[in-house]
């Protein structure tokens, strides 16, 4: 929508390649009702020490333009437009017609904890998962039914889940709820890691009565779709730094404007898609606009590269060097994701192979096997 011959839309961001440009576009933005924050006055720029010099000829943003205040909660028992604040908070009450629009735990809510114990907190310490009775907010005391149930790597059932409960006894009791029995633990609303008995994984089973919507133009939009113009992006100076010459690391530049990771063991190991046409085309945009290669051979290698992700960033660093520098740190999620198949009885390639073991052996890789074999470091 903002293109020219002097703007560029890459990911939805905005490259600018003139002063003169840069002005007529915010101007726009402005009409538009975008607002618009310069960045070389950000505070974050201060706080981590970078000059605006080293903004302009690294490549970052300088600007960002959003628009405003699009977020609305939707009560679903009076169909208001209220205020998103607190919305989602446990017995937030409607503005308008008082009812309350969200409970965080209910009776069959699921909750996923671990007693707030230092001495049983680590990689892979045990965790339980129970099942909701009754969350009474004003005596800050959760009511939870005395059985456990299966969940992740970690959750813990029959007599490990009896031990772990039995070895945190001073953090909770029996009770009542009706004429059931429950276990009672004192968990506040204004939760403080300093005082809680437990601290909260993830919970399942929430009672919404409100949902988000987007309002612009007077049209009202779900919180998921996409508005007719872009709701926020980022503008950068391009003339500061373009055109990017062929470097063995131009590749890592050409990916960040696409949104994508540059390191290898970031992604899949055993070639499945991490590359899609679409993404190719945002980077070769960048490439004919911002960099001194060739646009239309790059235009015409592109659908020959490989799609996965180490497949993909090797062709395309050979593509902008004769000699990259492809960064390949190694990753426990490769090592997860491999012992994963194993016990499916999956097969593995050789790159599958070759990064579980390298992401085995890092640190997180040693704490998630020592984890296992419930030995400390």
């Amino acid at each position: 929508m903002f293109e020219n011959e002097n703007v560029v839309s890459v990911m939805r961001d905005l490259y600018v390649k003139t002063p003169k440009a840069l002005k007529t576009l915010l101007a726009d933005l402005c009409k538009r009702g975008y607002e618009i924050k310069d960045l070389r006055k950000d505070e974050h720029r201060h706080d981590r020490g970078a000059t605006v010099k080293q903004m302009e000829e690294n490549g970052w943003s300088l600007w960002y333009a959003s628009l405003p205040d699009l977020r609305r909660g939707k009560c679903k028992s009076c169909g208001s437009l209220i205020s998103v604040v607190g919305v989602h908070s446990h017995g937030h009450k409607c503005e308008v017609c008082g009812e309350v629009t969200y409970y965080d735990l209910v009776d069959g809510s699921t909750l996923t904890f671990v007693f707030n114990d230092d001495g049983e907190r680590g990689f892979m310490s045990p965790q339980l998962r129970m099942k909701v009775r009754f969350w009474d907010v004003e005596s800050g005391i959760l009511y939870l039914y005395p059985e456990f149930l299966e969940g992740g790597l970690s959750v813990v059932t029959g007599e490990r889940a009896e031990a772990y409960l039995k070895r945190n006894s001073n953090s909770w009791r029996y009770g009542s709820v009706g004429d059931g029995k429950v276990i009672a633990i004192d968990y506040s609303f204004q939760w403080n890691r300093a005082t809680a008995k437990i601290e909260p994984y993830d919970s399942y089973g929430h009672y919404w009565n409100c949902s988000i919507v987007k309002v612009w133009e007077g049209k009202e939009y779900s919180e998921f779709d996409r508005l007719p113009i872009p709701e926020s992006m980022s503008i950068f100076e391009a003339w500061h730094w373009s055109p990017l010459p062929a470097t063995p690391h131009l590749h890592e530049r050409i990916l960040s404007a696409a949104g994508q990771v540059s390191d290898k063991g970031y992604y899949y190991q055993d070639g499945r898609q991490a590359f899609y046409p679409g993404q190719w085309q945002e980077m070769a945009k960048f490439v004919r606009h911002f960099t001194v290669l060739d646009g239309d051979r790059f235009d015409a290698a592109w659908p020959r590269f490989r799609n996965s992700g180490p497949g993909g960033i090797d062709d395309l660093a050979h593509f902008c060097h004769s000699n990259p520098v492809v960064e390949n740190r190694p990753n426990i999620g490769n090592a997860l994701v491999a012992a994963g198949k194993l016990i499916e009885g999956q097969p593995l390639t050789e790159d599958e192979k070759r990064e579980a073991v390298r992401g085995a052996k890092t640190d997180e890789g040693i704490d998630f096997i020592r984890g296992l074999l419930g030995k400390k470091r």
